[in-house]
């Protein structure tokens, strides 16, 4: 199943895509089921009990036929999850994009999984503009395989996580990396990767939440990012040198994960930042980011005005 949040920015309401027929407004078909309308955090927590009613009234041609479908070519699809509670990214969590960053092969990596949070309010749909902020020259993107948690919880063992994830999107770490690093050549305590990934609209989401068991095995999934039609990632989720089970895993010692958290999983090589020469975001570009079985991203970056 994929879910989407459609309509106007920060008052999205939660839908279902259904290929070949469109999206399908929940709230209706919530009502229509003798249930009352959820959000999307809500409907994540939810989702093992709700999916299969979802799923038999979406195929039902009788109930269909009540449905008011949207066309998602001309319907304003947000972030899959509008309004999650944190946003976590797991930083250099693959091995070629460590190696580019060291500048070295088999570079050292992290002895645990680095934790960085952005804010919950910089997401954006998959259409929705990048807006480069007047303080960075070096906007970069990264294109990440994003996990949304279903049920949240403390302590959560790697066996157990995948009952605690409700899906999977296409995710830009968007990250402006003058403001990462404009003083770690004083020390490297001045790394500064909060104020460098948490500025404005830096966290494109989309186009749809693929519920979990469309993907057998997310660490088996091809990851792809042009700029202006020019290939600049092409990498493999099998690259991840903490999968997705264990991030939970260690996530959850430290910090309580919510129904509708977002953790980003790391990004291949291929980032702007190290092209030959550095190639950043500029007003007018568009970035196109395909993941398997999550659907295509093409997200327009504007200059702040």
């Amino acid at each position: 199943m994929k879910i989407v949040s459609y309509g106007p920015e920060r008052a999205e309401r939660p839908g279902i895509f259904v290929p070949e027929r469109g999206i399908a407004p929940l709230d209706p078909l919530l009502r229509s089921l003798g249930l009352t309308a959820v959000d999307s955090n809500t409907l994540v927590a939810m989702l093992d009990w709700l999916q299969p009613e979802i799923e038999k009234a979406t195929a039902n041609d009788t109930a269909t036929q009540s449905i008011s479908w949207l066309d998602p070519a001309t319907t304003r699809l947000g972030s899959p999850i509008p309004f999650p509670e944190k946003v976590l990214v797991a930083g250099g969590n693959y091995q070629s994009h460590v190696d580019e960053a060291a500048g070295m092969k088999n570079a050292p990596s992290p002895s645990e999984p680095i934790i960085i949070l952005k804010p919950s309010n910089t997401v954006i749909g998959a259409r929705d503009a990048l807006i480069r902020p007047a303080q960075t020259e070096q906007l970069d993107y990264e294109t990440e395989i994003a996990v949304v948690i279903g049920r949240g919880g403390r302590h959560i063992a790697a066996k157990n996580a995948y009952d605690h994830v409700a899906g999977y999107c296409i995710a830009n770490d968007v990250t402006a990396r003058d403001l990462a690093f404009k003083d770690v050549h004083i020390s490297p305590l001045f790394s500064q990767m909060t104020r460098a990934k948490g500025i404005p609209t830096g966290a494109p989401l989309g186009p749809w939440l693929v519920t979990k068991d469309e993907i057998p095995d997310p660490h088996r999934l091809q990851l792809r990012c042009w700029v202006n039609g020019e290939l600049r990632q092409d990498g493999s989720s099998s690259e991840m040198i903490v999968d997705i089970p264990h991030l939970i895993e260690d996530f959850s010692k430290v910090i309580e994960l919510s129904p509708g958290d977002v953790i980003m999983t790391g990004t291949t090589t291929g980032c702007g930042a190290f092209q030959n020469p550095p190639k950043f975001l500029r007003d007018g570009d568009v970035v196109r980011m395909e993941i398997t079985g999550l659907g295509v991203m093409e997200t327009p970056i504007e200059d702040e005005k």
